[in-house]
């Protein structure tokens, strides 16, 4: 069956309890919420000239966590690791083959652990959007 979204409906409830279930654990304010564009989801692997693995993509978010105002982002590698469940080193070679891609950019802080600036991908984010056609405003139920 093909419903159409409800998003116009002032009826529809969209709120996040309503959206993905009363679970204590994910609304007790322990753990947080992510905002992620949902272009970045739709074009990570097709940016040009080069896309993102689906890893790279997951290191993103991952530092996307960490991006709480303007500044960049500054989780150690050991942090980001433990959270993505792989070693230091493959999280620093996420790290350099998406600065050799050019979009990402590692600000190296003395005595403390690396700014991770994320503009670079943002910007070709936006341009890869003229490529991706709008997400289906159907759905499948």
């Amino acid at each position: 069956m093909i419903a159409e979204s409800n998003t116009n409906n002032p009826k529809t409830n969209h709120a996040l309890v309503a959206r993905w279930g009363n679970h204590d654990a994910l609304f007790s304010g322990r753990e947080g919420w992510l905002g992620v564009p949902d272009a970045f989801l739709r074009c990570y692997g097709k940016l040009q000239p080069y896309g993102l693995t689906t890893a790279e993509a997951m290191f993103v978010l991952q530092l996307m966590a960490y991006k709480w105002t303007e500044e960049a982002p500054f989780p150690s590698y050991t942090t980001l690791a433990k959270r993505m469940g792989v070693t230091p080193k493959m999280v620093r070679r996420y790290a350099k083959t998406l600065e050799e891609k050019g979009y990402l950019k590692r600000k190296a802080r003395i005595g403390s652990s690396n700014k991770f600036e994320l503009q670079p991908l943002f910007d070709a984010v936006v341009q890869a959007l003229q490529n991706v056609p709008e997400a289906n405003p159907t759905r499948v139920m």
